[in-house]
């Protein structure tokens, strides 16, 4: 007997949650975004008494929510970036903390955050009985990352953060480690979410009830919606920043608009993106679109932040003029750069090879990932995670979705027999799309590309194995 529920939460955004369940004798899958897997089978993974929530559950708690915003500023229009970054944690104090975003693995933490203010030197942060110094990120001096190895699985430790004065930078927060990946947890649920991402700047101005995009404040409150439901992990799937910059449709309402350039400047293609004239427009672009969202609301819940095309600064377009993916250099320079400031890079997996493109860079934390990586819990769970815009090719018959050496980690662990459930998170589906040039169809009257041709042997091995494809 299987039982399977979807709820899908339409936003622009541009984005989209949704809540899915799956009832089987011995497991469970949901999508809340939430996925949820477990070993026993009950229809709730924290309260079996519970029933799974419905569409109109979520959207009306979603919608209670934030309703008074809605009101104020008109059927859903511009709310400030400042208005939601001051919303309260709950009855949690961030004191100097700006946003932070943790992932973990079983024996291992790997934290991004931001302070209001510049020290003078390393902040501290304690976990359990262990202190961990902080590494400056670049950026304006604010941004800092935490690397915490040798962790004990399963294990939920109370962290500390103080400042280079010995003082405290904001209350102590409880993080857990996942299971080990030999052991055998009774359940996992994950939130998952698509094109989080909007700038409200883009928003001023607008003829009343009209916006761009969901304010922030908007956003924030579909997201302590969904933590609501105590998710074990937060997946967000691509897009988390648009400031488009050359694509010919995208862009004229986006970064390389009237409005886009009078707020955050122009770029030079030409220069880094720290330490230079490009560092400002930067920070501008994307710090309010990820910073007021997410603020700490996420502090003890694990990410894990996937990106997509608007994350390379431009749409997925195609035309006689201009193809814009795969991303020029300085496209990846501004994808890496938003991932080193605001969210985590993926921790290592034993079964996930080190050499995958865009992993184990020098300028990143040991054994990491940008483009591909896992959420493994335990035997229960493992989710392969992969943005495909780095490595998708174009090359008419010989193109390929992802490259090579990504196609046989994946394929191997679709094949595996170690872990219940393998699901595929990638960061576009693997079919076309109409008016997206990278994914198989061109925008305009530019030459189709042809399908590239790992999408079939992909489709067919997860067809053949116990894996699931989000």
């Amino acid at each position: 007997m299987r039982r399977s529920e979807f709820i899908t939460l339409p936003g622009r955004g541009r984005g989209s949650m949704a809540v899915c369940g799956a009832r089987a004798a011995r497991s469970e899958l949901w999508t809340l975004g939430l996925l949820a897997a477990s070993s026993s089978g009950n229809a709730n993974l924290r309260n079996p008494n519970m029933p799974i929530p419905t569409r109109r559950d979520f959207l009306l708690g979603a919608t209670a929510s934030a309703l008074p915003a809605t009101i104020t500023s008109g059927v859903a229009g511009p709310a400030p970036a400042t208005g939601a970054a001051g919303l309260r944690e709950e009855s949690w104090d961030r004191g100097r903390l700006v946003h932070l975003l943790p992932t973990v693995g079983h024996d291992r933490f790997l934290i991004k955050a931001s302070l209001d203010h510049r020290l003078a030197s390393e902040p501290e942060l304690v976990v359990g009985t262990s202190k961990v110094r902080g590494q400056r990120n670049p950026g304006n001096g604010s941004f800092w990352q935490f690397d915490v190895p040798g962790l004990n699985p399963a294990t939920t430790y109370q962290l500390s953060l103080t400042g280079d004065d010995g003082r405290a930078l904001c209350e102590p927060w409880p993080l857990a480690t996942f299971p080990a990946p030999t052991a055998m947890p009774e359940r996992l649920r994950v939130m998952i979410y698509t094109c989080g991402g909007g700038h409200d700047a883009l928003n001023a101005d607008l003829p009343e009830g009209k916006i761009n995009w969901l304010p922030s404040m908007l956003r924030r409150r579909l997201l302590a919606r969904g933590l609501s439901f105590k998710p074990d992990a937060l997946i967000a799937n691509g897009d988390q920043v648009y400031w488009d910059l050359r694509a010919p449709q995208a862009s004229k309402s986006s970064g390389a608009s009237a409005k886009g350039i009078a707020y955050a400047g122009t770029f030079d293609r030409a220069q880094p993106v720290f330490g230079t004239v490009n560092e400002a427009p930067f920070l501008r672009a994307s710090g309010p679109q990820i910073v007021p969202q997410y603020g700490a609301l996420c502090r003890s819940t694990p990410v894990f932040f996937m990106q997509d095309d608007h994350d390379y600064f431009d749409n997925d377009e195609a035309t006689d003029d201009i193809i814009t993916f795969p991303p020029d250099q300085f496209m990846l320079n501004l994808a890496r750069a938003t991932r080193q400031l605001y969210y985590p890079e993926y921790l290592p997996d034993p079964e996930r090879p080190l050499g995958l493109p865009g992993a184990s860079a020098a300028d990143r934390p040991p054994g990491v990932g940008e483009a591909f990586g896992t959420l493994r819990f335990g035997r229960l769970a493992e989710i392969l995670i992969y943005d495909i815009r780095r490595s998708q090719t174009l090359a008419g018959p010989s193109a390929v979705f992802v490259d090579g050496t990504v196609e046989t980690w994946l394929k191997a662990r679709m094949a595996a027999r170690d872990v219940v459930h393998v699901v595929n998170i990638p960061s576009n589906p693997p079919a076309g799309v109409p008016g997206n040039g990278a994914n198989g169809t061109p925008t305009s009257s530019a030459p189709t590309a042809g399908s590239p041709s790992t999408r079939p042997s992909l489709i067919g091995r997860a067809a053949g194995s116990s894996s699931t494809t989000g």
